[in-house]
This record gives C-alpha cells, sequence and structure tokens, in this order.
C-alpha cells in the first residue's frame, strides 16, 4: 500500500484507474499534459455505449463490451442516455449480409427488432434491412461532471495538469521524467494513448501499431429529432445525438480519417490542426454526399464544430475489426493499457487493480 503509483493519462482509462486505486488505498499521481481530465480521445467520438451490435465480424469484442457496461454503469449511470431511436442497418454493399447479421445478434444474445423498411419513418436507399436496438449513448459532460465529484470526495489528491511525462527509466525504481521535474515511482501505469509506445522504447522493442487522425464532424438535425443509426459493414458511417444536446456527432468510416500510417510511434507533427483545413472540407463534401446517397429523406446541417483526435488500432484487425482493450506488462510493474472502448474503461481499473495487489 506504500508503494507509489504514476498514471500517466488523464483520459477515462487513466482517471478511472487513479479513482479505483485511490478507493482502495494506494498513493496515486496522475499525470496529464493538457490544461484539464478528459480532452483528448475519452472524449471526441460518437459517445456509444457498446453493447456489441457494432462488431459483427467478432464475438470477442462483443462479450467484452456488453460486459464492461455492468461496472461502466454503476460509475456512470448518471450519464447514460436512452431517449432515442436507434438503428443498425445493413448497406446492400456490406462486408455482412442481413441474414449473418441477425445470427450473429442472436449468438451473442443481443436484443433487437427487426424493422420493416417502409415503417422506419424515413427512405432508406442501397439498404437490405436492418434492426433497431436499445443500446444507449453517455453524455461525456456528465461523465466529466461524475469524475470530478467522485475527485472531491477522495482525499489527498496528486492531480498534476499541464505536465508531459518525456521518459521514464529503471533503476532501483522507475524514474519518470515530465517536462517540468524528475520523479521515482515503483509502479508504472500507462494509459496516455497514442504515446504509449514512445514511452516504453526504453524497455523493449517497439511493435508496430496502425496510427489515424481523425474527425468527428457535429450536425444539427433540420428535419427529425434524436436519432442513432449505424450503416454497416464497411466504409460506411454513424451517428448519435451528441449528449442530451438537440445536435448529433457523426463518423464515416472513410472520410473521417485525415492521416493514417503503420509505424512505431505516434506522429507529433499530426497535431499541427491548421494543415488539415482542406482535407477536412473534402471529407465533410463526401460525407454529405453519402449522407443523402443512402437516407435522402433527412436533411442536416453540418456545424463548424468539430472534434479532431488521434486513434491508435492494432494491426492486421481489417479482417474481423476487432476492438479489444487490454494490458500489457513491459516489464515488471510497468503496466500499459491499449484502449479500445470507452466503457471497457472501469473493467480495465479493476483488472489493473488486481494485477497491484498480486504483484505486491
Amino acid at each position: 500500500m506504500n508503494k507509489k503509483i504514476a498514471i500517466i493519462g488523464g483520459g477515462l482509462f487513466g482517471i478511472t484507474t487513479y479513482i479505483i486505486l485511490k478507493k482502495n488505498g494506494y498513493d496515486c499521481t496522475l499525470f496529464e499534459k493538457k490544461s484539464d481530465l478528459l480532452l483528448g480521445a475519452s472524449t471526441n467520438n460518437l459517445n456509444r455505449v457498446h453493447f456489441g451490435y457494432h462488431y459483427p465480424r467478432d464475438d470477442k469484442t462483443v462479450k467484452q463490451s456488453f460486459k464492461g457496461y455492468v461496472n461502466f454503469k454503476k460509475l456512470f449511470k448518471e450519464a447514460i442516455i436512452r431517449d432515442f431511436k436507434n438503428y443498425y442497418l445493413i448497406a446492400e454493399k456490406s462486408k455482412v449480409n442481413l441474414r449473418s447479421y441477425l445470427k450473429f445478434c442472436k449468438r451473442n444474445k443481443l436484443e433487437f427488432d427487426e424493422i420493416i423498411k417502409d415503417r422506419i419513418g424515413f427512405t432508406l436507399n442501397k439498404i437490405e434491412g436492418g434492426i433497431k436496438v436499445k443500446e444507449p449513448i453517455y453524455d461525456w459532460r456528465l461523465i466529466k461532471k461524475k469524475t470530478k465529484s467522485i475527485l472531491k470526495k477522495l482525499k489527498k489528491n496528486k492531480i498534476n495538469l499541464n505536465e508531459e511525462v518525456i521518459d521514464i527509466k529503471k533503476s532501483a525504481k522507475f524514474r519518470l521524467a515530465s517536462n517540468k521535474k524528475n520523479y521515482d515511482f515503483d509502479i508504472i501505469i500507462d494509459a496516455s494513448y497514442e504515446q504509449s509506445n514512445t514511452l516504453i522504447k526504453n524497455f523493449k522493442n517497439l511493435s508496430e501499431k496502425k496510427y489515424q487522425l481523425v474527425v468527428v464532424f457535429e450536425f444539427i438535425p433540420k428535419n427529425f429529432k434524436k436519432i442513432g443509426l449505424a450503416l454497416m459493414d464497411g466504409n460506411f458511417f454513424s451517428f448519435l445525438p451528441k449528449g442530451k444536446e438537440n445536435k448529433h456527432l457523426l463518423y464515416h468510416v472513410k472520410h473521417s480519417i485525415i492521416r493514417e500510417s503503420v509505424r512505431k510511434e505516434y506522429p507529433k507533427k499530426w497535431n499541427k490542426i491548421s494543415n488539415y483545413k482542406s482535407v477536412i472540407q473534402k471529407s465533410k463534401k463526401l460525407i454529405l454526399k453519402d449522407f443523402r446517397n443512402y437516407f435522402p429523406d433527412l436533411q442536416i446541417s453540418i456545424t463548424k464544430n468539430m472534434y479532431i483526435n488521434p486513434r491508435v488500432l492494432l494491426k492486421n484487425v481489417e479482417k474481423n475489426d476487432r476492438r479489444i482493450s487490454k494490458i500489457n506488462e513491459i516489464t515488471k510493474n510497468y503496466f500499459q493499457i491499449f484502449s479500445a472502448k470507452v466503457d471497457h474503461s472501469v473493467d480495465i481499473s479493476f483488472e489493473i487493480l488486481k494485477k497491484i495487489k498480486k504483484s505486491n
């Protein structure tokens, strides 16, 4: 219990790990390079609470997602929203056909109602069919509010904002160097997401990952209210309500990707967002074209707000589209979190707790 623990990254995986370990009596210091918690990839996405419907080619992702929801709901139940219609639709050129998709749902005991195309309330073009589900979303503003409420109740918080971890080495202890000073820790928990590979290079040979820089667009519906819709499975798109607001968030599997590269480290030069104005404008036009092609009745207005963030994927997952969160032990007492879906975060935090108890 008296060992000092460093947690790197103030996204949802980092902050939930900090909360769980603090509640269990551990001395933790959290490092976040930005000016506040939850400003990165954790909150710059579609805010879907995954039950597994999104991954018809990988049952393992389905199981982790559905299981993860149980503990995620316990911690963030105030942030979970269900008051909208939610559909998964299969395009005619999808990687999975409707018959196979329905079998997938039944095999994984995912509840659904098959839709009747001419009764859904709007025209579906080039779409084989689909299902209506009760899969919720989360409001990231409410998650942030809940997180800060929990932190206020904890004693002796050590949360270092505006402090980026630059390097980690090992002697008697782990020597952690930030942009401000050096520290010694007994245990390292790396939840830094896109920078994680950079930090472990003193301990092991780096493996390649697929790095992306992606944009999530915000739109206001003109002639419909809250709808969640995932058009699957391939180079299609999804949109979901933006929490409790009368706005939606939209992500296109192909056109939302600004940059992509398979390499050993995330290229920091990508963070100069001003370089991508023309690329983003082109993406917006292509996405609107696809939107009108598949849903000609639905009218939207894309706002000036957008959310640009890094994304990290394992190599060679195109076949099954696997999105598994896991913990890698880089060396003894150095744990690296590979995060896939936000709603896996609480389960991963409890796994970290178990590993620390076991190793000490």
